[in-house]
């Protein structure tokens, strides 16, 4: 296919789409779409010229080849779509510590920041959490907005919750009252947190198959969410999980009341 057929194609798109469920005639179609009549005169008859919808009894449908093509288009629409989004997410991303080719994130799903919701990363991490049996966490901040959220959500009964922190965070959370608090009741009722022995660069969740990575700038502030249950990534993240935990410090409650924890861990 030349470079303008397919431009040509691309132009016409909303028509292919527009009869995706189903025939329709000239002004249903004309509405579906929104352009004028001489328009979709013009981009029925290029279609039909083109093999890829047939006219019958007064109304227009796809042909098999046009409903291949019609597929084929709204693919690679969600795909770009995808990496519109992934480009607004990667400037604050440690991309040097995936260990997967950055095409297995084809199929994700990326939740951004917008101007009226400027915390929706945050919200959608932690709808997908709650609804999880089993969590593992690798951070190094907690996104705004999310300890009153995430401290129901890690204490309720029948959740497993392993988290990795780094040891900066610990410190913050063991400094302010209401954190030690929750960080002490997240371990009586079970949790396994412990203090990385090194710098953790991610912010990284496992909530049962659900690969969570989130970004954030250098106030702290979401910049966006990257959700895929890709089975390449998931072994990727487990391992990265594993690695970090195998080195780090077990917090417990006796540790947090007494203060001997120590929170210098990679520094």
């Amino acid at each position: 296919m030349e470079i303008d057929d397919f431009v040509g194609l691309t132009r016409r798109w909303p028509v292919l789409d527009g009869l995706r469920d189903g025939p329709l005639d000239r002004r249903e179609l004309q509405e579906a779409v929104g352009v004028s009549r001489p328009t979709i005169h013009r981009q029925l008859r290029a279609l039909r010229d083109s093999g890829l919808v047939a006219k019958q009894n007064g109304t227009f449908s796809l042909t098999p080849v046009g409903e291949l093509a019609a597929a084929e288009f709204a693919r690679t629409f969600d795909a770009m779509d995808t990496v519109s989004a992934l480009s607004h997410v990667t400037p604050w991303l440690p991309l040097a510590e995936f260990g997967f080719e950055f095409d297995r994130l084809g199929d994700a799903e990326i939740a951004l920041p917008r101007p009226n919701d400027p915390f929706a990363p945050t919200r959608r991490m932690l709808q997908t959490i709650h609804g999880a049996d089993h969590i593992r966490m690798l951070t190094y901040t907690f996104l705004p907005e999310g300890d009153p959220a995430a401290r129901q959500c890690f204490v309720d009964e029948g959740q497993h919750f392993e988290g990795v922190l780094d040891s900066t965070l610990v410190r913050s959370l063991l400094n302010d009252p209401a954190s030690r608090t929750h960080l002490r009741d997240l371990l009586t009722r079970g949790a396994r947190i412990a203090i990385a022995s090194q710098p953790v660069p991610l912010i990284l969740t496992i909530a049962d198959e659900w690969v969570i990575i989130g970004a954030v700038d250098e106030s702290g502030s979401p910049r966006g969410l990257i959700v895929t249950d890709n089975d390449v990534v998931r072994t990727w993240a487990e391992e990265t999980v594993t690695a970090y935990h195998a080195g780090a410090e077990q917090l417990t409650p006796s540790a947090i009341d007494i203060g001997t924890v120590a929170t210098d861990g990679g520094e």
